[in-house]
């Protein structure tokens, strides 16, 4: 008995259904097994079954090449959110609407579900993909990545009761075209932009007594290196150790909200206090969904 996470599936008789017969990729829920992956045509027909799975729905998969150690199976096997695609920005920083379909499956990491696997005793290349908490309702898309192909299913859990808008604010990304197209969280459109138009210049930090309180004074300049009109966003400062640890962080805004084309904007603070371990500053663009 080959034995990933901690545990194995013993199969039909063991508790759990039996594997399918034919590769693919499965629901299963109460011993009942729903094929996933299919032609376009097929998808469709099936897509009212496919989309109201239920919140205990674990997977099965079935390939010659779904075979390995745990790491090696969960190298192959992707459990996401998809996600809903509010805009497209090129790389000039334009932001347009989306062009073909508003759903995607994305690298984003706030989106992976995470899971274990588990091999089934005498069935090569067969394994079960157990999420490790039960499935929120929604979207969601099962892969298996091989070497020769990929297999891939979207599948619903109880879609037709959620509310589309919030589940599309709350899995919101924009997609950033380029010569690899790629993905982010929507609260990281700002940081995203400012990153790439507008640079941070951090003069050195400075060590003040005032009335006898050691104040650490941090300065800079935000510079609009772009040829047009910028925004400039909110911005995070930390204090880390020699080991990169953040010690203290805060937020506070330029004193310009916007910069023309080569402008540039004071920015000015004093930590009182600051930790002794204080090694570094670092000041960025802050990140809405930051913790």
């Amino acid at each position: 008995m080959t034995t990933l996470s901690g545990c194995a599936w013993i199969g039909f008789g063991g508790g759990r259904d039996a594997p399918p017969d034919e590769h693919g990729l499965y629901a299963t829920h109460g011993g009942d097994l729903q094929r996933l992956d299919g032609d376009r045509e097929w998808e469709m027909e099936t897509w009212e079954v496919r989309s109201n799975l239920s919140p205990g729905t674990e997977f099965v998969i079935r390939h010659p090449e779904a075979r390995g150690d745990a790491d090696s199976l969960k190298e192959m096997i992707q459990l996401r959110r998809v996600a809903w695609v509010r805009s497209e920005i090129t790389r000039e920083g334009d932001i347009g609407p989306v062009d073909g379909s508003s759903w995607a499956v994305t690298e984003v990491d706030s989106l992976r579900v995470p899971f274990t696997v588990e091999t089934m005793d005498g069935e090569a290349g067969v394994v079960r993909v157990i999420p490790d908490d039960r499935l929120e309702r929604g979207l969601y898309s099962l892969q298996l990545r091989t070497r020769s192909n990929t297999l891939s299913a979207r599948l619903g859990v109880d879609w037709n009761s959620v509310d589309r808008r919030q589940y599309s604010a709350t899995h919101c990304v924009d997609r950033y075209l380029g010569e690899d197209t790629r993905y982010r969280p929507c609260a990281q459109q700002e940081q995203a932009l400012a990153s790439r138009w507008l640079r941070i210049h951090l003069v050195e930090p400075e060590m003040r007594d005032v009335a006898g309180q050691r104040r650490l004074v941090v300065q800079g300049v935000v510079i609009n290196t772009s040829e047009r009109k910028r925004r400039v966003p909110t911005l995070e400062a930390q204090l880390r150790s020699g080991d990169g640890e953040v010690l203290k962080r805060w937020r506070f805004d330029p004193a310009t909200a916007e910069l023309e084309p080569g402008d540039s904007a004071r920015f000015r603070g004093e930590v009182p206090d600051p930790p002794s371990t204080t090694r570094n500053v670092h000041v960025t663009f802050s990140s809405l969904d930051a913790s």
